[in-house]
């Protein structure tokens, strides 16, 4: 994952992708990627929730609120202006973007500009809109653009993912995901794909998570081998069965 940032720092745009099953760490290894990166980076954010296939739009919703600096209380005047001078100070010639971003996100004043647009034509104009402004954004500093979860998403996240993954190669642009096993995509033949596989804890590995959790007490031992017969190695599982018998004063 340094690599890939590291390549992608020098313009040269990277996708990397982290497959396990649940539990494993797909997002654990996230968080502590993004502590390592250097300031100069942008991030942009998204996570998916179990109910997002039913949800347009919800990942790239999230993102764009959190590029603008939107919050839950502002308006909707003062949403628009925020995306206005956000753009403005950006590039001025992304301002033709502004109707798509409204409508996308809501806030359309007045009038629809684009409500007689044919719907296949406006959804391609608002993904290329937000390809726009990334790719932009990317001339400025390096940007890392992360989407969790994608066995969750929608088929417009979908869309966006693909048309970033198409366009990132000669940009510094770092497209980081996570998915479980089950999820498909078509980027696999691209030059600039990496995936990562996260395997279950392995013996040795567990039991130094369970010390670092647990004091190391030889009368602890049987508990721990039974706590990494009953998880599989899982991490996560690890961790909820020593907080559940911490929490039932078991331990």
């Amino acid at each position: 994952m340094r690599r890939a940032l590291e390549q992608a720092m020098g313009g040269h745009g990277q996708i990397v992708a982290v497959m396990a099953e649940a539990g494993t760490g797909k997002s654990r290894l996230v968080y502590e990627f993004k502590a390592t990166m250097p300031t100069s980076c942008k991030v942009l954010e998204a996570y998916s929730v179990s109910h997002g296939k039913a949800s347009a739009w919800l990942p790239v919703l999230e993102l764009l609120r959190d590029y603008f600096a939107i919050a839950d209380t502002d308006d909707a005047a003062t949403r628009r202006e925020k995306i206005r001078a956000a753009l403005a100070a950006l590039d001025p010639a992304l301002q033709d973007t502004l109707p798509y971003l409204h409508g996308l996100l809501g806030i359309v004043e007045g009038p629809d500009p684009l409500a007689q647009m044919d719907p296949q034509v406006k959804r391609r104009r608002t993904l290329d809109a937000i390809k726009r402004i990334v790719l932009r954004e990317s001339l400025n500093q390096p940007v890392v653009v992360i989407f969790e979860d994608l066995h969750w998403i929608d088929d417009q996240t979908q869309a966006l993912l693909d048309l970033l993954a198409d366009s990132i190669a000669n940009a510094r642009v770092l497209l980081l995901v996570n998915y479980r096993p089950e999820y498909r995509h078509e980027w696999g033949s691209k030059s600039h794909y990496v995936q990562l596989g996260l395997n279950p804890l392995g013996r040795e590995s567990a039991e130094e998570l369970l010390a670092a959790l647990l004091e190391d007490a030889v009368e602890l031992r049987p508990l721990k081998r039974l706590i990494i017969e009953r998880t599989g190695g899982n991490p996560f599982f690890i961790e909820e069965i020593v907080q559940a018998l911490f929490d039932e004063s078991a331990l």
